[in-house]
């Protein structure tokens, strides 16, 4: 069967992915894959695995606080890992492409880290070099998918792809949560572990084949090596203010994703009193996701056909999303009831779609075509640095009486709560319709 994108040829390069044809359904739902297996592996070691694993191996007044210290030095190795992975992609004239090469180390030499600490005995230390190896290849991975959604996505398709790319990342979620903590349940987290591995390198393989055609080479550009990447980190030749901006609001609102990334399965415990709190995660994570995923996919489409009216442009999604997570994370800290409280969470579910969907698909719509895989990277620094940085703040939160307690846990809720609604106010100054405008205006 020829795919339609074949029969068009000639195109003129234009800026910022103007040219790139519209692609077909199979490639838009082939592209995102990359997403189930990296979410599959986050989701299910730090939401699932690492506390539990930290609690066998450490007295239990100090596992929150070490969970947090390994989250928090582990994921700064993945910050500066998918900075650089994405620098280098842009600088990559291979037959292989730009991307793929990246893609495909990660995710191969990612499945043995990430499968160690369910092979040999239990330790701290082993613990440590599989968090952080699964870190840094996964990353690396990441780092050279996400300028894709520059590279082969054209303009007027971004939000649906970003939006499948979400749906990937919550089904993942949806089956680490189904699957990961029943076998952690049954004591066997070492089949969780290799189950993890062996996904997260299917997903990089089959992500490689799909963009095999359309992942050209960089053009005109020298190789460049680690250390010159890590000396040109940080800086760009296209500076868009607007972009960091809308960088900076991703960061805030990650706070408040992350600040029960860590510490769930003890939240369902102490401030809910659930007796089998594995149980608990399985359902809140379920509605969660659930909903997520459908308000992540029609978000994505509404900003994709109907972006241009005020309701529905990608900005208004965001904030409208920002404003409604703050609120329902406050009144989320009121209750002790276990059905209201899933309730209010699946009401905040619906109200992360937009930003789920819609965040990424605005960064690249904002990112200049030949640095897309370092600005896409410091887009990716919303997740990475308020993962790091929230699994330190709120671990210290809860570990402010010594362990955690009902009462740490409703100052984390409100504290989370007050990222959601920083983010807004500064979305709604910084990253304004006008200045979008202008500078989308610059790339067509």
């Amino acid at each position: 069967m020829t795919d339609p994108n074949d029969l068009i040829t000639n195109e003129t390069p234009l800026p910022n992915g103007a040219s790139v044809p519209p692609r077909s359904i199979w490639f838009l739902l082939g592209m995102p894959i990359l997403m189930f297996g990296a979410n599959f592996v986050w989701i299910s070691y730090n939401s699932i695995l690492l506390l539990p694993m930290v609690q066998k191996v450490v007295l239990p007044e100090r596992a929150s606080i070490t969970v947090g210290l390994i989250a928090f030095f582990s994921t700064l190795v993945g910050i500066v890992v998918s900075l650089l992975s994405g620098i280098i992609s842009d600088h990559t004239p291979g037959r292989w492409g730009r991307r793929t090469p990246g893609i495909l180390i990660g995710s191969l030499v990612g499945l043995p880290f990430i499968a160690c600490a369910g092979i040999f005995h239990l330790s701290l230390p082993l613990i440590c070099v599989s968090y952080v190896g699964m870190q840094f290849f996964t990353n690396v991975a990441n780092g050279a998918w996400w300028p894709l959604l520059v590279d082969t996505v054209p303009e007027s398709q971004r939000g649906l792809t970003s939006g499948l790319g979400g749906l990937y990342a919550l089904l993942a979620a949806v089956v680490g949560f189904l699957l990961v903590t029943y076998l952690n349940e049954i004591n066997r987290a070492d089949l969780a572990l290799v189950s993890m591995g062996i996904v997260f390198t299917v997903s990089g393989i089959l992500n490689a084949l799909v963009i095999r055609r359309y992942d050209k080479p960089a053009e005109n550009v020298n190789k460049i090596g680690v250390w010159k990447a890590f000396g040109g980190m940080f800086r760009v030749r296209t500076f868009v203010a607007v972009f960091f901006w809308l960088v900076f609001a991703g960061f805030l609102v990650n706070m408040g994703f992350s600040s029960l990334q860590y510490f769930a399965r003890d939240f369902l415990r102490i401030y809910l009193g659930l007796e089998n709190p594995d149980a608990g995660l399985r359902v809140l994570g379920m509605i969660n996701l659930l909903i997520t995923m459908l308000s992540a996919v029609g978000s994505g489409l509404l900003s994709d056909k109907y972006g241009k009216l005020v309701y529905f442009s990608r900005r208004n999604l965001i904030l409208i999303g920002s404003f409604t997570s703050a609120i329902t994370t406050i009144l989320m800290a009121l209750t002790r009831d276990y059905t209201l409280f899933l309730t209010l969470a699946a009401l905040r579910s619906l109200a992360t779609g937009p930003i789920v969907a819609v965040i990424p698909a605005l960064a690249s719509d904002l990112s200049p075509k030949d640095e897309a895989g370092q600005y896409m990277a410091y887009n990716n620094l919303t997740t990475g640095v308020s993962g790091a940085v929230a699994a330190v703040l709120f671990g210290a939160i809860l570990n402010m009486q010594g362990a955690a307690t009902s009462t740490s846990f409703i100052i984390l809720l409100v504290v989370a709560a007050g990222f959601y609604l920083v983010r807004g106010f500064v979305f709604q100054a910084k990253v304004t319709q006008v200045e979008l405008d202008k500078r989308l205006k610059q790339w067509v």
